[in-house]
């Protein structure tokens, strides 16, 4: 095993969550404290119906279904008033264990704290390329996310989706008139027009030279980024089988293929 495949495990912890679940241990101490005395606060119940409340929405939204059941049953007790202090008590603890319990049961995966970006906002810096090319929205969410979660094989293949996507875009600007659209065509039909010259461009692209030019050199540049990674098979953009990516190697080629969508959004016509 290499040690980039390693740390790629390493990076997906399993965090069974009693750490996490101890906060619900506030709750309890908060509990002792409102009922230590001879006579009971009388914001106590208040305070504390509030608190669980909130935690009830937060356990109906990450399905822990036992601990969103018991609190149901102990609300009702609060609202009435008509409980004991132990009683009271007695249940609020069973809440905090049955929580503990339920949490220590669920996988919960971390992500480094320099990629929640990626996760938070998938669309962060793409936002004029997505309203322009709106088909590759879903892809820019999922490689990000698969980034963000070092998932590097799936966010390179959302990557050659949007690569390709982009590659059709700019050979139908272009004139391909190969039937199977995609990267091998354009690339091709762009290195011709520029071997010809700028005096040989067809009427239609008239003017517009520097922008191929460009393009050509950013073709370029990303067939370098994904060199001996990435296949061209049957005109079409494909993940070598067996292929690792490195953190590095993933974020290079997710940037290039941000600037080559990025040159397509800017110079091409709308």
């Amino acid at each position: 095993m290499t040690s980039e495949r390693l740390v790629s495990l390493l990076e997906i912890l399993r965090a069974y969550a009693n750490v996490y679940a101890s906060a619900c241990y506030a709750l309890g101490l908060n509990v002792q404290s409102c009922f230590a005395g001879l006579d009971e606060d009388p914001n106590a119940r208040a305070v504390i119906l509030a608190h669980l409340r909130e935690l009830q929405e937060e356990c109906g939204r990450v399905e822990l279904n036992m601990t969103h059941a018991l609190i149901g049953d102990v609300v009702p007790l609060f609202e009435r008033g008509d409980s004991s202090r132990l009683q009271l008590h007695t249940t609020l603890s069973h809440i905090c264990d049955d929580l503990q319990r339920e949490l220590s049961l669920q996988l919960f995966v971390k992500i480094a704290a320099e990629r929640r970006k990626f996760f938070d906002k998938p669309f962060s810096r793409w936002e004029l390329i997505v309203k322009r090319f709106g088909q590759i929205s879903r892809d820019v969410e999922e490689m990000n996310k698969c980034f963000a979660l070092s998932r590097y094989t799936a966010a390179m293949f959302h990557a050659m989706q949007i690569a390709e996507l982009g590659a059709i875009e700019l050979g139908d600007y272009i004139g391909v008139t190969d039937p199977k659209k995609g990267w091998g065509p354009t690339q091709r039909k762009l290195e011709q027009l520029i071997r010809a010259g700028r005096n040989q461009l067809p009427s239609n692209l008239t003017g517009a030279f520097d922008f191929l030019e460009q393009m050509n050199r950013e073709v370029d540049s990303m067939t370098l980024s994904w060199r001996h990674k990435i296949d061209h098979a049957a005109n079409r953009l494909a993940i070598v089988p067996n292929t690792d990516f490195t953190p590095d190697i993933s974020e290079h080629i997710m940037g290039a293929v941000r600037v080559f969508m990025l040159r397509l959004q800017e110079g091409m016509p709308a």
